[in-house]
């Protein structure tokens, strides 16, 4: 989320899991879930719903692409990741798809979700009250 920022933009403050509420961060998710951006994308749906699940019940290191594979996407669990780029696309996808929301829908939302590249574990930005 915090691409090429000019100097004038206000960038949202990256706030510690502890001090987001659930509510906040699911509340985040559902408005996510109710876009136009991603009406009808139901696969990453899934995936964001399974990322920020396993994130807020403290389960982060068990997302590993393997694990994502089988439970989101329905991959045997002997599945080769190297040759089934299912959960890279997918994830590929969901950033490109959030991007669009917070630059479009999600702009005065007040609980970003991202999803950093590299990695299944998403971070949670918060927006100072003054930061629109």
């Amino acid at each position: 989320m915090r691409g090429n920022a000019s100097e004038h933009e206000v960038l949202p403050t990256l706030i510690p899991l502890d001090q987001l509420s659930d509510e906040e961060v699911w509340s985040a998710v559902n408005k996510i879930q109710n876009s136009r951006t991603l009406k009808g994308c139901t696969k990453l749906l899934r995936l964001l719903a399974f990322v920020v699940k396993a994130t807020l019940e403290g389960e982060s290191d068990y997302l590993k692409e393997t694990m994502i594979g089988v439970y989101v996407f329905g991959r045997r669990p002997d599945y080769d990741p190297k040759t089934d780029t299912i959960v890279r696309s997918q994830a590929w996808r969901l950033r490109a798809k959030l991007k669009k929301y917070y630059i479009w829908e999600g702009l005065q939302d007040p609980v970003i979700v991202d999803l950093p590249r590299g990695r299944y574990i998403p971070t949670f930005y918060a927006r100072r009250p003054h930061e629109t």
